[in-house]
């Protein structure tokens, strides 16, 4: 089913989101359709650039789908895990099992990555109390207060479009509420694992290292932009993102190839978005607010 194209909003009146990968309280198109969407996805497309941007290393720690789901996985798990059951503990196998179940990585990928999250503080690993052949992973202040971030942007634009029950949520977002939020994550991440799948036009962002800040850097400079044309080239974005150059010339050709986007001159410059960009973002963004929602009522349940 088609879609129209204005003013970068799509118009949603022929779009179904519905494939059952979560079952939302309110759905994605009523998002899509509210008058506030398109301040409420540029307010949030800003608040995750200020989480993501200069920190470098956690960027290339998580912002790639296997790597994402792994994060939010430890996250979850951490926040409902119970200390009186021991199978709810969040140990290194109980992530692997969690993660390798999503089908997006193998027990040696969790590994290797919860590896790298430990050796930055990120994560941290210890015995539990009562017994010391168990370790425990336990998250790290800076993987909790991103994390705490991110979803305070998400409720935030929440609260901006009107059709989700903000009343009393803190600004910034509680450590409470963001605990809750994370356990009501937990027995939905297999949905979310398809949630992501099901947006294929955007796989040239979400299957490369930070593709993901790519395609919110681009997103933000064409809204900037007088004429809808980012005067940037590969090697502002390689700066803005910590990666090499080459590596954001693959991702900015694939999404070349994928119709994404067009580019006018050698280097990456004067590259200016596609209708089928800003639909499929549009789509991504309706999702996350359909997804923030359905987190916040079972969390405040």
């Amino acid at each position: 089913m088609g879609a129209s194209f204005l003013n970068g909003i799509i118009e949603v009146d022929q779009i179904s989101f519905d494939d059952g990968a979560v079952a939302f309280r309110v759905p994605p198109h009523e998002f899509l359709r509210a008058p506030a969407f398109a301040a409420a996805r540029d307010r949030l497309i800003a608040g995750k650039l200020a989480v993501y941007e200069g920190n470098h290393l956690f960027n290339r720690l998580i912002l790639e789908e296997g790597r994402f789901l792994c994060y939010l996985a430890a996250l979850s798990l951490h926040a409902a895990q119970d200390m009186e059951r021991p199978s709810t503990w969040l140990t290194l196998g109980r992530l692997q099992r969690e993660v390798t179940e999503l089908g997006v990585a193998s027990r040696n990928r969790v590994e290797a990555q919860v590896s790298c999250l430990r050796k930055y503080g990120f994560l941290t690993q210890q015995p539990h109390a009562s017994d010391r052949r168990v370790r425990l992973l336990i998250p790290g202040t800076a993987l909790t207060e991103r994390d705490t971030a991110i979803l305070g942007h998400l409720v935030e634009g929440l609260r901006t479009l009107g059709l989700s029950p903000t009343e009393g949520c803190e600004s910034p977002l509680s450590g409470e509420l963001h605990r809750a939020m994370r356990r009501a994550t937990l027995p939905h991440l297999s949905g979310l694992s398809r949630l992501i799948r099901r947006h294929l036009p955007l796989a040239p962002f979400f299957e490369h290292d930070c593709g993901y800040m790519i395609l919110l850097l681009l997103l933000r400079g064409a809204r900037h932009s007088a004429d809808g044309t980012l005067p940037t080239g590969y090697q502002r974005l390689a700066t803005q993102t910590g990666v090499s150059r080459t590596h954001v010339r693959r991702v900015v050709e694939a999404a070349r190839n994928a119709g994404l986007l067009t580019t006018a001159a050698r280097g990456g410059h004067d590259i200016r978005l596609t209708p089928a960009m800003w639909q499929a973002a549009d789509r991504w963004f309706a999702d996350n607010f359909a997804l923030t929602d359905l987190l916040l009522r079972e969390a405040l349940a």
